[in-house]
């Protein structure tokens, strides 16, 4: 029973004790599951974009902690070489990327990073995602090159770059990471224009894009007031479902968070749960006005921030049809230089394996800075 109210990095150290302790622990985890996806956040120097502090929340615990020798982050310190550190969104992947390489890391502590040439065409915002064993880049070029769809893939086996069918032509205007979001399964990534809900997947098999289409929100009828106009989607998927999160109102006028899960046969999205009124209001009270959020999903968890004010981050815990939603403050607002970082974020699944493999090798360290 001990056991069962200790935090995972607590685990970690009991589980070292004996064989007789690590079959204690064993235990406690099959009692009291605690393997919820973590949010990971990077502060880096607003100007040289080197690391400057990074911090984990642990969900099943509700503390935030300190991740400390960092230091295989070195190479994002001069960004004319290796380019700034970034977030593939829907993944656990960080990648810099350059005119002279890219860099990428999809482990749950980044301890591991593939250092490759750069694509082919020079690209500033890239759409970037992990598909088995390659890393998919697309779009994001520069106004000057011939082809702004241009879609190509890295295979980490043969160290080879090749290029793939380009982006369909509806996404001509939005083409980067910033109009884009992305969602990856098997050996599928969907794309999702966030503004206008276009539609479309990619098959890293065939290399091929799929039809392309806008998808449709279907409105509860059990709600009493009429349906509110959803500007700004993001998707992901939870647990093998693919869910849309939506900012309802208008950009000026931010009244409500959705969730739907989107039916890829019909292109309907039913309607599946909602933030609670009380919870808007602090995402609304922090963000004012809210004009766009970002949204990291891993497992069955879904978490919700502002990119430029990230001082509350949100999260959902959904399962088996029951939403359970929750904050946490970022503990990184009593910095004093907290408004001239910038930040990024991801979220992953952490088990046991992964955290003995941190602590054993001391490549990352956690202390306890914050318990919620």
């Amino acid at each position: 029973m001990i056991l069962t109210r200790l935090t995972m990095l607590d685990l970690v150290a009991a589980s070292r004790v004996s064989k007789a302790w690590r079959h204690s622990v064993s235990t406690s985890l099959r009692i009291s599951p605690r393997l919820k996806p973590w949010f990971l956040v990077y502060a880096l120097h607003y100007r040289n974009h080197s690391l400057t502090s990074a911090f984990a929340f642990d969900p099943s615990s509700h503390v935030w902690l300190r991740i400390q020798n960092t230091h295989n982050f070195h190479f994002t310190t001069t960004t004319t070489t290796t380019g700034a550190l970034r977030s593939s969104g829907s993944q656990n992947l960080l990648y810099t990327i350059s005119t002279t390489g890219f860099s990428f890391s999809s482990d749950p502590f980044h301890l591991t990073w593939h250092h490759v040439k750069p694509p082919l065409v020079w690209r500033e915002n890239p759409i970037v995602a992990r598909l088995g064993s390659g890393v998919l880049v697309v779009g994001g070029t520069c106004d000057f090159d011939d082809d702004p769809l241009t879609v190509e893939v890295y295979d980490i086996v043969s160290g080879r770059w090749d290029k793939c069918q380009s982006m369909p032509f509806l996404f001509l205007d939005s083409a980067t990471s910033n109009w884009i979001s992305t969602a990856v399964t098997d050996n599928k990534l969907y794309l999702l224009e966030k503004r206008s809900r276009l539609f479309c997947s990619f098959d890293s098999e065939t290399k091929k894009w799929g039809t392309t289409f806008h998808l449709k929100l279907i409105s509860n009828p059990n709600y009493i007031n009429p349906p509110v106009a959803v500007f700004e989607s993001t998707i992901g998927f939870v647990d093998g479902r693919l869910i849309l999160v939506g900012l309802m109102g208008e950009t000026e006028d931010f009244r409500g968070l959705g969730l739907w899960e989107v039916d890829q046969d019909t292109c309907e999205c039913r309607p599946i749960g909602e933030m609670p009124p009380e919870m808007v209001e602090k995402l609304r009270n922090a963000n004012s006005p809210l004009s766009t959020t970002r949204v990291s999903i891993e497992g069955g968890s879904i978490y919700i921030y502002d990119p430029r004010n990230p001082e509350k981050i949100f999260f959902c815990e959904l399962n088996e049809g029951i939403c359970r939603w929750g904050y946490a403050v970022n503990p990184m607002v009593n910095d004093r230089n907290f408004r001239m970082q910038r930040f990024v974020f991801t979220s992953c699944r952490v088990g046991m394996g992964d955290l003995h493999k941190a602590v054993a090798t001391e490549s990352r360290t956690f202390t306890v800075v914050e318990s919620d």
